[in-house]
């Protein structure tokens, strides 16, 4: 299911990729790119700057690298 949304990192518009199951939301950004993020770590990264959560998902993007290419931002650490 695709809905229509907002990236949670750069807050322009995105597409929502909702997963059948799984504990995280797939977003495709034409700024940022495609990326999961897990529930609890998109409520926490709310009230973050934006420079921190581009920060979130530079690290996700180091960490996927050499796996399944998709970055995964499981947490705020």
């Amino acid at each position: 299911m695709i809905l229509s949304n907002h990236c949670p990192i750069s807050e322009e518009p995105a597409e929502e990729v909702s997963p059948a199951n799984g504990d995280f939301a797939e977003f495709v950004c034409p700024g940022c790119g495609r990326f999961r993020i897990s529930r609890s770590a998109l409520k926490s990264i709310v009230n973050l700057r934006r420079r921190e959560k581009e920060a979130l998902l530079n690290k996700a993007r180091r960490d996927a690298q050499g796996g399944e290419g998709i970055p995964f931002i499981r947490s705020m650490h």
